[in-house]
């Protein structure tokens, strides 16, 4: 039996399961990456599959899910730092929502120009052009 067809008769036999375990353990949209990601390392560590398969391949999963979980927590820790940072220099942070108010009333203003007025303000107030330049 060469390796291709040892590998299929193993995805056919363990995916459902390796699915299933790594969906309760991370939802299944992330779970469908570990388990792509679990028979990935199988592939390349065919030789290295004991019998029975199955228990392997699970801690395969879930090695990649604590890694998953290490990587998320590094950005995390690193976000929340940069907050303080950004806390600690006094820095005014803007309402997010306040601003894309503010970007589609200008737009809506945008549009109620001619077209020449509204490619003028553009180049001056967007571009930074003056009013020499742009006209």
């Amino acid at each position: 039996m060469t390796d291709a067809q040892r590998f299929r008769d193993l995805y056919e036999e363990c995916h459902p399961r390796v699915l299933a375990y790594a969906t309760s353990l991370v939802g299944r949209q992330v779970g469908e990456d570990i388990t792509s990601e679990t028979f990935t390392v199988a592939w390349r560590r065919m030789r290295d599959i004991p019998a029975p398969p199955l228990p392997w391949l699970l801690g395969v999963a879930r090695n990649l899910t604590r890694e998953l979980w290490r990587r998320d927590s590094r950005q995390y820790a690193l976000a929340a730092e940069e907050a303080q940072r950004i806390i600690a220099s006094g820095a005014q942070v803007g309402d997010v929502a306040a601003d894309v108010t503010e970007r589609a009333a200008a737009l809506q203003a945008l549009v109620r120009l001619s077209t020449d007025d509204r490619e003028l303000l553009t180049l001056v107030a967007w571009h930074g052009l003056g009013p020499r330049e742009a006209a």
